[in-house]
């Protein structure tokens, strides 16, 4: 039997979990892929990484989504290593815990009868202000404190955020907000309380995951793509993009033996949009180039303990709020699965949130090593030293797009330029510079593939990771739900257009 002539050639900018499911679906349908990608493994900021026979994954990545056409795909993939994870996730201040997302009751009861009493009278004055003296909000500290009051924010979430960015609340974009607790207030807090059984399917306490680690996805997809033919690149990069007319033509990639250039029929690009935008050729206008270099990302250190102990702690991950504490997120990989580590052993991934660059970034791994370990053995008396057995530090440039006020307008200005391309899609995090989960990247990614396979663009990128809906709820599917949704997202959209 004569196999197919392959078709058009698609050049795959990146191999994160956007770029390697366009290139996926590509190859599945006798495309010529080729994936670049810059570090010496593929998947991306979802990985995982294995070392003195410990895995663990770079950061909290639990699979969840509300579109059951790309569960479905995920499925697929995976099959039977798919497994479901029971989920705690909780917030550390102040030497108590609180569950998280918020359990009204729970914090409540967790501050204490005044500040329970100043938290629900500080909500009412907020939303009472809103409808008597509606005013555009602009930034993060807007956002939630018109979600859940000055106490509350200050409690639950100012503290971790400027922790996290470097800066104030009041200097990044409410829009923040709306993507990580989108449809969340003391409101829907309590009606998930008293009616959670009755009307609301919450897929808050179990997630899928693959039992042999996040980057299980990338290591399948890319089996799939090179068995197909694909070609993919490790430690290469993209040094020039060149353009002719409305069309990327060819990309000048940088490889261990040398330059190389190669020419395709369609790019999708999941690299930094900012990376992107400083290596076309020709150079886009200096105004463009200046708007672009407005956007920045944060950047981050993960520091993994090595424990000669097992379920340290109850949670699949802690978010750690005090400023004197390095890191900002733990988490144990042994509640995630039990394949990750040897039987009786864990490894446990502190975040500290960074710029590329900076005195902390600079630190030698083995310095940052020993803060983490004394911090985490003093603050929470879980472990001694003589229980830890190693460490490891994995760096990671451009973790987070930082909305600064008025990012929105530079993004918008930025993707007008690039859309003149005709034959050049954006996918994933940074790629769009929007903060997707990995569900919004692989979907994203599959839309661009879909794209180019029926020859028309008519599935819109840019839909995604948009919707009001708070993130961790799906509605059931009746009329009477649809009616309330409905009647929510109008007077959502009338808060907003005021």
């Amino acid at each position: 039997m004569v196999k197919a002539p392959k078709q058009k050639h698609v050049i795959v900018m990146g191999g994160g979990l956007a770029g390697l499911a366009a290139a996926y679906e590509l190859s599945d349908k006798n495309f010529q892929v080729s994936v670049i990608e810059k570090w010496d493994s593929l998947g991306g900021l979802a990985r995982t990484i294995e070392k003195n026979g410990f895995r663990f994954d770079t950061g909290p990545h639990r699979w969840y989504t509300k579109n059951d056409q790309v569960n479905q795909w995920m499925l697929n993939l995976l099959g039977n290593e798919v497994i479901r994870v029971p989920r705690l996730t909780r917030i550390y201040f102040d030497g108590k815990f609180f569950n998280y997302p918020i359990k009204l009751m729970n914090a409540l009861k967790g501050i204490g009868i005044g500040k329970a009493l100043l938290s629900v009278l500080d909500y009412i004055v907020a939303r009472t202000k809103s409808r008597l003296f509606p005013r555009k909000m602009f930034t993060m500290e807007d956002g939630y404190i018109n979600q859940f009051g000055r106490t509350l924010y200050e409690i639950f979430f100012k503290r971790y955020s400027e922790k996290l960015w470097g800066q104030k609340c009041t200097e990044i974009s409410i829009d923040w907000v709306g993507q990580r607790t989108r449809g969340l207030n003391i409101h829907t807090l309590i009606k998930e309380m008293l009616f959670k059984s009755k009307s609301v399917v919450s897929l808050v306490d179990e997630f899928s995951y693959p039992r042999d680690g996040i980057g299980r996805l990338a290591d399948k997809m890319a089996k799939k793509i090179m068995a197909r033919g694909g070609e993919i690149l490790l430690s290469s990069e993209v040094m020039n993009i060149t353009s002719h007319k409305n069309s990327i033509v060819s990309i000048e990639v940088k490889t261990a033996k040398g330059k190389q250039n190669i020419q395709a029929d369609y790019f999708i690009s999941s690299i930094p949009i900012t990376d992107l935008v400083s290596r076309l050729n020709p150079s886009p206008p200096s105004q463009v180039l200046g708007i672009s270099n407005r956007l920045k990302y944060r950047d981050e250190l993960q520091v993994v303990l090595f424990v000669n102990k097992s379920h340290i702690v109850p949670d699949t991950w802690i978010y750690v709020h005090p400023k004197e504490i390095p890191y900002m997120r733990v988490m144990e990989m042994d509640n995630w699965s039990d394949r990750l580590s040897k039987k009786g052993t864990t490894s446990i991934v502190f975040e500290i949130a960074c710029n590329e660059g900076d005195a902390t970034w600079r630190k030698k791994d083995s310095d940052v090593i020993k803060i983490v370990e004394e911090s985490f053995i003093q603050e929470f008396k879980l472990v001694s030293k003589k229980d830890i057995i190693g460490g490891f530090i994995h760096r990671v440039p451009k973790e987070y797009p930082v909305y600064h006020i008025g990012y929105r307008e530079d993004v918008d200005k930025v993707k007008k330029y690039i859309k003149r391309f005709q034959n050049l899609q954006l996918v994933g995090r940074n790629g769009t510079f929007r903060y997707n989960n990995m569900d919004h990247s692989v979907e994203m990614g599959l839309y661009a593939a879909w794209n180019i396979i029926e020859g028309q663009y008519k599935h819109d990128i840019e839909s995604v990771n948009i919707e009001r809906e708070y993130l961790e709820e799906k509605k059931l599917e009746t009329i009477e739900d649809e009616r309330v949704e409905e009647g929510e997202n109008e007077g959502r959209n009338h808060e907003k257009n005021h």
